[in-house]
């Protein structure tokens, strides 16, 4: 009998990748997952939780960036890092000097595997990257959490509020995310 040898390991596969404008390609609990673009009310979600982390906290929420962590490789729909942050980086890169992530669930039911890879497998990936704060705009269940305190491969607090309330967010970001426009 003959065996077929195993193909490239998944992370070279990942990086090379060529995905079409607008779609982006994440590797998750080892599977490849390629998004589409989203609609117009997930963008401003983005852009209400741009807007505070600049006004607020005079940092840059950095998009359509791949960060490296011990469990896979992550596109979040927002990072929070100062400015400058990933100037001479590669397209991917680890989670240094990033404060909080974002990540922002479709609306659309038939899309529930995106919520749940972002309320488990990459909330996991997450804290195990040491990042201190993700953000879950949760728009299926109508809610927005806060995860902090990273120990291992989760975290060990969050606060939840149902959308249109204000969250408290702890340090390093200390202060009231208004989720009027998620």
């Amino acid at each position: 009998m003959t065996r077929t040898p195993p193909g490239p390991p998944i992370d070279e596969v990942f990086a090379a990748l060529d995905v079409r404008p607008g779609f982006r390609a994440e590797l998750v609990d080892g599977e490849i997952i390629v998004s589409s673009p989203t609609d117009g009310r997930h963008e401003t979600s983005i852009v209400a939780v741009d807007d505070w982390v600049r006004e607020v906290h005079d940092l840059r929420l950095h998009r359509n960036l791949t960060l490296i962590s011990p469990e896979g490789e992550y596109v979040p729909d927002g990072i929070a890092a100062p400015k400058g942050a990933f100037a001479g980086r590669e397209w991917h890169s680890k989670p240094d000097g990033v404060v909080m992530v974002l990540e922002v669930t479709s609306r659309d039911r038939r899309n529930h595997k995106g919520a749940e890879r972002d309320r488990g497998p990459k909330r996991r990936g997450y804290a195990a990257a040491d990042i201190p704060l993700y953000l879950l705009i949760d728009r299926l269940d109508g809610k927005a959490t806060i995860f902090s305190e990273p120990r291992g491969d989760d975290y060990t607090h969050s606060t939840s509020v149902v959308l249109g309330e204000g969250l408290s967010i702890p340090p390093p970001l200390e202060g009231v995310l208004p989720t009027d426009d998620f």
